[in-house]
């Protein structure tokens, strides 16, 4: 019995210490939480980690595009400059200005004669001046008179132009057929100032210098073709005139290219019709 009894007491104060031991483990429970609620001391979470935001690709680079400019043609180039011309010498001073500008054209005898003297430039305004009024200048041209004297047939009834004598100007037309005109006026262009300055010493514009040439051309080439066979002559002093009043009438250079003979006339109208289409074209040039 009283085992029995010792038995029973040892059971219940088994089970006092089991729950007893089952308090106290809920009290260190109770005090542990308050001590981790008032001192913030807990655990720590693990925190989510961070999320990575992924930037969107950034887009493509725009193709660069390369604006190739156009060139821009290229200027052209600078013309050359203008020679320059040495001035041009004083009248009185020209002559050997002159005979070198035509040292290299072919002038023949009489033409290189013509050069000798001084003056050159104011002999041969005259000469123009005197034969547009429709004179023979015999003084100034580059070739003397014939040397023969003028001559006549007289068959008792008439009195007319000894045909023979013609020849005594054929060097005087061979001369002027032989002459390099263009190359003459060219070289004498640069000088054409100085011949209107000779031309005004006649109370002349100098303008009118141009067609004073002209006039003198127009004079020659204007000569009419007369039969001299039928053109008769008398004596008037000392020297033979035409007896018919139209042909006497006429300016004394035409006069004169009846007296050459028609050949040698035919001639010198040509080189003048030639000289005429130089000069005038090399006047257009110059406007």
């Amino acid at each position: 019995m009283i085992t029995k009894q010792f038995h029973v007491l040892g059971a219940q104060r088994g089970a006092i210490s089991a729950l007893q031991a089952g308090l106290i483990v809920v009290f260190l429970l109770v005090i542990a939480g308050g001590a981790v609620f008032f001192t913030g001391i807990w655990p720590p979470e693990e925190e989510p980690a961070p999320s990575v935001t992924t930037p969107p690709p950034a887009p493509p680079p725009a193709p660069i595009v390369t604006e190739i400019e156009e060139l821009a043609p290229e200027p052209p180039p600078p013309p050359p400059p203008a020679p320059v011309e040495d001035p041009l010498p004083r009248l009185e001073e020209s002559d050997d200005a002159v005979r070198d500008a035509v040292g290299d054209i072919p002038l023949g005898t009489a033409g290189q004669q013509y050069l000798i003297p001084g003056n050159i430039i104011e002999r041969s305004a005259s000469l123009i001046y005197l034969m547009a009024q429709g004179e023979v200048p015999y003084k100034l041209l580059p070739v003397s008179r014939p040397k023969a004297a003028f001559s006549v047939i007289d068959d008792g009834t008439q009195v007319v132009i000894d045909p023979a004598g013609f020849e005594r100007y054929d060097a005087l037309t061979r001369w002027l057929e032989s002459l390099d005109l263009e190359s003459l006026l060219s070289s004498l262009e640069w000088f054409i100032p100085l011949f209107k300055e000779a031309w005004s010493y006649y109370g002349e514009d100098p303008a009118a210098f141009d067609m004073g040439v002209v006039m003198t051309l127009d004079l020659v080439i204007g000569a009419p073709q007369i039969d001299l066979s039928e053109a008769r002559l008398i004596r008037k002093e000392a020297v033979w005139i035409f007896e018919d009043p139209a042909i006497e009438g006429l300016a004394p250079i035409q006069k004169q290219l009846l007296r050459i003979g028609p050949e040698n006339a035919q001639v010198v109208k040509a080189k003048a019709a030639e000289a005429r289409g130089l000069w005038l074209s090399q006047l257009s040039e110059s406007m």
